[in-house]
């Protein structure tokens, strides 16, 4: 229970008490003849005096007293992404980008066949396309690749997709200088700084043909090894390929999500056809988590690039 403090208990002796910063007391006291109200109620006149007021750090003007400033709420909000620049996927530049898948898997094929009893390497390769903006429409694709070694996560192809998706994740998060081309290719096309990430692409040597494993044992030589490619750019465009070995002639076939009636030149044997299902691969499909975790991989490397 609260007690008032009494003159005794203030040891201020003949019960005298300390005047406090509001007591009328302090002051001096007030008589009836005096009408003037207290001070705390009194306007400032230039005649009251003033206590020269401390300096705030950064206040411009000496002299000028503490002044109180609204201070704004902090912002939670995401810092915003800078615009990317005018970027367009033609269909010139997703021919482009089936016919270098096109190479890049028959130059998988070769290493995987000549390594295969040596040094193995993974049935599965990587490609992460940039765009050029500034050079001409039908030169705007540059590629940067990787093969990796034969080993039981590179075995599986959306396995190892989610590998480098955690691997790519990780990077942006922490190393403020990361860039999957250097640390994610093992062969990068010369590009300029203003290149635009624009999709990542694989080449698979399982094919519905049969696995890699089987093709190993069918096959003569390079030549006959069939392979399989994906595709997936930043306006959303997938592309399915299958590259025939010559017990297939040799035959490209390229399923695109996009209707553009596309056509590349000096491709023998292309077949370039519409299936927008591609974008509604069911989970029960073998491809699903293959399209799933290319969709990640690019997701995280796009919005990494575009932040920095």
């Amino acid at each position: 229970m609260f007690e008032p403090r009494t003159a005794a208990s203030d040891g201020r002796p003949g019960g005298q008490h300390a005047a406090g910063p509001f007591d009328s007391t302090a002051h001096g006291p007030r008589t009836e003849a005096d009408p003037s109200p207290p001070w705390w109620r009194q306007a400032p006149t230039s005649e009251m005096p003033t206590t020269p007021a401390r300096r705030l750090a950064g206040d411009p003007r000496p002299g000028t007293g503490r002044r109180l400033y609204a201070v704004p709420p902090p912002d939670t909000s995401a810092p915003p992404v800078p615009d990317r620049p005018a970027v367009d996927v033609t269909p010139s530049f997703r021919g482009a980008v089936a016919s270098r898948l096109r190479k890049f898997s028959f130059l998988h094929a070769r290493h995987a066949w000549e390594q295969r009893r040596s040094d193995p390497l993974a049935p599965h390769g990587v490609a992460f396309f940039y765009l050029e903006p500034k050079a001409p429409q039908f030169d705007q694709l540059r590629t940067a690749t990787r093969i990796l070694l034969g080993d039981d996560e590179a075995a599986s192809l959306p396995h190892l997709l989610y590998g480098l998706a955690r691997h790519a994740r990780d990077g942006f998060s922490t190393d403020p200088t990361f860039d999957p081309r250097v640390a994610m290719a093992n062969r990068v096309d010369g590009m300029s700084r203003s290149a635009v990430f624009a999709g990542v692409g694989v080449v698979s040597l399982d094919t519905p043909h049969g696995s890699w494993r089987d093709a190993q044992h069918r096959a003569r030589g390079e030549q006959d090894l069939p392979g399989r490619c994906y595709a997936r750019l930043i306006d959303g465009t997938m592309l399915l390929m299958d590259r025939g070995g010559e017990p297939q002639f040799n035959a490209l076939t390229v399923e695109c999500s996009v209707q553009d009636g596309n056509t590349q030149y000096d491709t023998p044997s292309m077949l370039w056809r519409w299936n927008p299902v591609l974008a509604e691969t069911a989970e029960s499909d073998p491809t699903f988590h293959v399209w799933r975790w290319i969709g990640e991989l690019g997701r995280i490397i796009d919005h990494g690039s575009r932040s920095r």
